[in-house]
């Protein structure tokens, strides 16, 4: 299992796996910050509020993708055993638990930007 699991994150499939755990979560919520104030014009205009909650919410699944890709990759790289002390395996499996951290990070940041959406309104009366 250690030459499949070695080999597996040799490959630009399981290591693209990697990074998109630990850069997920990031990228949802600059998207969410930067999505949010692009549509409160248009959604003023509109009085369609519903969008002020899709965003955030297509945030939070792709932050929790990239934390359940953390996840996997995490359980994959602590099953098998790294005859090297600074291989590939020990390198994955540092990568999937900052992903990890960083999707849970992240995920509670991005319901702190959403909790304004449910109080506030973006519209001046």
């Amino acid at each position: 299992m250690t030459e499949d699991s070695e080999q597996a994150f040799f490959q630009h499939r399981g290591i693209g796996w990697l990074w998109f755990g630990i850069l997920a979560g990031p990228l949802a919520f600059l998207l969410n910050l930067q999505l949010s104030y692009m549509l409160v014009q248009p959604i003023c205009v509109t009085a369609h509020h519903l969008m002020l909650h899709l965003v955030p919410a297509g945030a939070l699944l792709l932050t929790a993708s990239g934390g359940v890709s953390a996840w996997r990759n995490w359980q994959r790289t602590g099953q098998a055993e790294s005859s090297m002390a600074g291989g590939v395996l020990p390198r994955s499996h540092f990568m999937a638990g900052v992903g990890l951290l960083t999707s849970g990070l992240f995920i509670l940041v991005i319901v702190a930007q959403w909790l304004p959406n449910f109080i506030l309104t973006p519209c001046q009366r």
